[in-house]
């Protein structure tokens, strides 16, 4: 008889238990490092909301105490862990058969947020979709119906991608009016991101090179003028070519991202014990929060961070090769890069190798779209990987 090792031992055989363990510890690590870089801003909004109505102080301290973020974090990662496992049982077959309708409903949803009252606009930025009590940002989701389509045209259109009319410019106008809606919300980082993605997909699908070369040649330009259209992107960019001169200015984010990171030392003091979360720095329980990281667990803390994102990209990519089916590969492979490009993506910015995006960190930054869509990429992730075990006669899929 096997014994509890021995099944132990060969349920790792299967990349999906290794790749839910990564994301367990990087799930587990990510709430608590939110609750340690939010606490302080909870904590202030907390001592505003009781002196402003103090005849409802009681009833508005339950939503504004030290633990609030955590919490709603918390309410997030359970309904995506709900969809991840919905998604873990799904067919592959319907995402395949089904992929026009989604990219349709993807782009009708965009367009909501648009030109209907339902779209919420914060900081100059349209992004965001308020439903009831539920605020959400359709764009998170978007990505994995993007990638859902593009897996599945590859997959079908696969003797014809090499050529350009009838096989890759329809790729092409998908991806336009996927760019066109997101510029409109004004989200140049999804773009970039998307960008990256998408074009490492048509590598994996052996597109010609001259048509991706014409096309990021082409792209270089618009991105350009994209930036110069808006001042606030201009000034990310000076900030980041010039950090020292504009450290108390336009770069102040930079700067005090870079004084946490420097300040953590090799180990750093611990959870809960750094300082620039007390309103030095801004944005530290979103985009900034791996800085927080940098700060209370030193160098050390932030390798293994690091670590175990490779890990992650590792293990996707691993279950895109023994993936059963060419649209099951390609679908693998890019929802794995959705998470690992945006995580590498912010550790730049983090760092100040990339001016600023605006991208969330993975599983880390607050923000209920960005988890729950982030969990789905998982629970598809460990979909693929059970069809694969099953294909190859394994008992010990997940």
């Amino acid at each position: 008889m096997d014994t509890s090792l021995q099944r132990l031992g060969r349920s790792f055989d299967n990349p999906a238990a290794l790749l839910l363990l990564i994301v367990a510890v990087l799930l587990s690590l990510g709430l608590i490092t939110l609750y340690s870089a939010s606490g302080a801003r909870a904590g202030l909004e907390n001592i505003r909301v009781t002196a402003r109505a103090e005849n409802r102080a009681e009833e508005d301290y339950r939503f504004h105490h030290s633990s609030s973020y955590l919490q709603k974090q918390v309410m997030w990662a359970g309904l995506g862990l709900v969809a991840a496992i919905a998604l873990s049982m799904i067919p592959l077959e319907l995402l395949e058969r089904h992929s026009r309708l989604i990219i349709g409903i993807t782009f009708f949803v965009l367009l909501l947020v648009l030109v209907t009252p339902l779209g919420v606009e914060s900081k100059g930025a349209r992004r965001w979709m308020r439903l009831g009590p539920l605020t959400i940002q359709p764009s998170e989701f978007a990505k994995i119906g993007l990638v859902v389509f593009m897996a599945a045209h590859l997959a079908q259109k696969r003797e014809e991608i090499r050529k350009l009319k009838s096989g890759f410019l329809p790729l092409l106008g998908i991806m336009f009016v996927f760019c066109v809606l997101i510029i409109l919300e004004r989200d140049l980082g999804t773009i970039m991101l998307m960008g990256t993605v998408v074009t490492a997909m048509w590598c994996l699908a052996q597109v010609k090179f001259r048509h991706l070369a014409t096309i990021v040649l082409l792209a270089l330009p618009v991105v350009a003028v994209l930036i110069l259209k808006e001042s606030y992107r201009i000034n990310r960019v000076l900030a980041f070519l010039y950090p020292d001169k504009y450290a108390l200015t336009i770069g102040l984010q930079l700067n005090q991202s870079l004084i946490a990171v420097g300040s953590g030392g090799i180990l750093g003091p611990g959870f809960g014990f750094g300082l620039q979360k007390y309103h030095f720095l801004p944005e530290s329980h979103t985009d900034f929060v791996f800085a927080i990281v940098c700060e209370e667990l030193g160098l050390i803390g932030a390798i293994g961070i690091v670590v175990l994102f490779l890990a992650f990209i590792v293990q996707g990519l691993r279950i895109s090769y023994l993936a059963p089916d060419y649209f099951s590969g390609l679908l693998a492979a890019g929802l794995t890069l959705i998470v690992g490009c945006a995580a590498f993506i912010n550790f730049c910015v983090v760092l100040g190798m990339a001016p600023t995006k605006g991208l969330p960190l993975p599983l880390f930054s607050y923000g209920g779209s960005s988890i729950v869509a982030s969990l789905c990429c998982i629970g598809l992730l460990v979909n693929i990987a059970n069809v694969a075990m099953r294909a190859r006669g394994s008992k010990e899929a997940f």
